[in-house]
């Protein structure tokens, strides 16, 4: 299982994801469009992109953990956004084709993958 973090823009732009302008912050917005990506555009990134579910759920995880912690440095807390984050975790409980690794989870919300 792989965390896509390396040339995102370029992912974007492959699987037809058109960046939505949300925040003035440069890289707010990117972190929210590299998640959002993974919601909008799953099946096009599974197929054509040959990436299996488990990368696409852990790195959707990956980008919203990265977009809470900038949206609460900028902005404070927002309880709808760990709502969203538990949503992931949830929907990876059901769908990963192994069991949820808590320990890749802890990495991410660490910011050391």
């Amino acid at each position: 299982m792989k965390i896509l973090k390396e040339e995102m823009d370029k992912l974007l732009i492959e699987v037809n994801y058109q960046k939505k302008i949300e925040f003035e912050d440069n890289d707010l917005n990117n972190f929210y469009n590299y998640w959002w990506c993974f919601n909008e555009k799953e099946d096009e990134i599974q197929n054509e992109k040959n990436v299996s579910i488990d990368s696409i759920l852990y790195t959707k995880y990956y980008w919203c953990t990265r977009y809470k912690e900038k949206y609460e440095q900028l902005y404070g807390f927002d309880a709808g956004i760990e709502q969203q984050q538990y949503k992931i975790i949830e929907e990876m409980q059901i769908r990963l084709t192994e069991n949820l690794d808590w320990n890749t989870i802890n990495l991410i919300e660490q910011n050391k993958i």
